[in-house]
């Protein structure tokens, strides 16, 4: 179950909101564990026991990482066998899942065995989420930052929670625990989930879904890419902005969902597109995964190197972007896509990143767009040697052929207006806009209150529209589900 689904928007939503709102403040945490088991288990019912193993492992192992003072042997012991459960587990199913054919074959499994792997064996629901706000509850548990972890009911909720479970955003315990055990849910915080909820969803639907015929129908199912530029070019470009809408569309309706049951997650996205540098980027780009490795990866690095025995910075930042992209697979592509992107932010925090500082805004901005598409052509390609062929023939170096409309279809309408409207609200167009209006309506008070009624007849014409795209297409996984 997605919340794209139509089972999720007019049943799963429906039903949570009205009892969650019934049932008071002591019952509503009851409820919404209630609810997102059953969202967790509608949706992948074969790994619900691990689920639940997970749940009950990561609890023990926090509960006792936090006795540091008290018992700090089995504290330490418990925050590395947590460690090593958590991230072990990821790699298995990272490795397990993207290679299952080939173990299989080299273990000379039975053939029904094989079937039966192939039709079930899939990537665990919101596994790599999941992991990482395991682990780092239980560093921050070990370290004595934030609330002890005591009760099980309260942190198999903040595990669980099922608006941010599929993919994010990445909250930490420790910013979350108070909310878990008091928070307010009011009308008007209804009214501004309800509001993003409804934004996200027109991103996912009206940008994303209508630039994915040129990304998804074959383009980079082909063995060798034989575009010509221009076409490599259009494809690269709806690619750009079909995973930014995609991501933060789903971003915006989980912290939408957050937001009518009373909680406030962080924010992900700060229009990543309009960055001068790498480093930039990663400020707004999936703040909270970058905030994570910063935190729990990149500062333990630094703080060894200003000791003893320490790698060099660029070292650390280029470690710290590899198992950014073993995060999201565990491919030779996903190695070079993080590959390029630490080498770049190294080289900014060295005297080329002064230089570019130097440069005109507009060349800076126009080094950052180059580096961030060329990652997305390693990061979207099945292959290293696909990923070069497309580099080459977004250059012209390719014996190009007009490949046939069921690999790439014409452009017609909709998706032109897909990508007009994805290149416009890339840039912060919205805040600008609101910035402008406030100070219109400052001493207005008429104006603002027209302008609240245009707002939500605007959103609910969105919503209306995106649903009945909905139900004229055939159901879109969100991109960052499988990782």
């Amino acid at each position: 179950m997605s919340f794209n689904a139509p089972l999720f928007l007019f049943v799963f939503l429906p039903v949570f909101l009205l009892v969650y709102l019934l049932a008071g403040g002591r019952l509503r945490n009851g409820w919404l564990l209630t609810a997102s088991l059953a969202f967790y288990l509608w949706a992948a019912p074969l790994y619900f026991p691990l689920l639940l193993l997970t749940l009950l492992l990561n609890f023990w192992f926090a509960r006792l990482a936090g006795q540091r003072t008290a018992r700090p042997l089995a504290a330490r012991r418990a925050l590395w066998l947590g460690i090593v459960f958590n991230i072990g587990t990821l790699a298995f199913f990272k490795i397990i899942v993207r290679y299952w054919m080939v173990l299989a074959a080299e273990a000379a499994l039975p053939p029904s065995l094989t079937l039966y792997l192939q039709n079930h064996l899939t990537f665990p629901l919101g596994l790599s989420f999941l992991t990482f706000q395991a682990v780092a509850s239980l560093v921050d548990a070990y370290q004595g930052r934030g609330e002890r972890i005591e009760r099980f009911f309260p942190y198999a909720l903040y595990l669980l929670l099922f608006p941010k479970l599929i993919a994010g955003p990445i909250v930490r315990y420790r910013e979350i625990a108070g909310q878990i055990a008091d928070r307010a849910v009011t009308a008007q915080g209804m009214a501004d989930g309800a509001r993003r909820f409804i934004l996200g969803l027109a991103k996912k639907t009206l940008i994303a879904d209508m630039l994915r015929p040129l990304t998804d129908y074959g383009v980079f199912a082909l063995s060798v890419p034989s575009l010509p530029a221009g076409s490599a070019w259009l494809v690269l470009l709806a690619y750009t902005l079909q995973i930014y809408y995609d991501f933060s569309g789903y971003t915006d309706m989980a912290i939408g969902l957050g937001r009518m049951a009373g909680f406030n997650f962080a924010e992900n996205f700060n229009y990543p597109y309009i960055a001068k540098s790498l480093s930039e980027f990663w400020r707004r780009w999936h703040i909270t995964l970058s905030g994570w490795f910063r935190e729990y990866i990149f500062y333990p690095l630094e703080r060894r190197r200003h000791g003893r025995g320490g790698l060099r910075q660029s070292v650390n930042i280029l470690i710290v972007f590899v198992l950014t992209g073993l995060w999201h697979g565990v491919t030779p592509n996903f190695i070079l896509w993080g590959g390029l992107h630490g080498t770049a932010i190294a080289l900014e925090a060295g005297s080329p990143g002064k230089i570019l500082k130097r440069l005109p805004v507009v060349f800076q901005h126009l080094y950052a767009m180059l580096i961030i598409m060329v990652g997305w052509v390693f990061f979207r390609s099945s292959t290293p040697a696909y990923a070069l062929g497309f580099l080459k023939s977004m250059l012209g170096l390719t014996e190009a052929h007009t490949p046939p409309f069921s690999i790439l279809p014409p452009p017609e309408a909709p998706l032109w207006l897909a990508m007009a409207a994805g290149v416009i609200f890339s840039l912060p167009v919205i805040p600008w806009l609101k910035k402008r209006w406030s100070s219109l309506t400052a001493e207005r008070p008429r104006l603002a209150i027209a302008g609240g009624i245009f707002r939500d007849a605007a959103l609910l014409g969105l919503l209306i529209v995106s649903v009945f795209v909905l139900s004229a297409a055939t159901y879109q996984p969100y991109i960052y589900g499988k990782f």
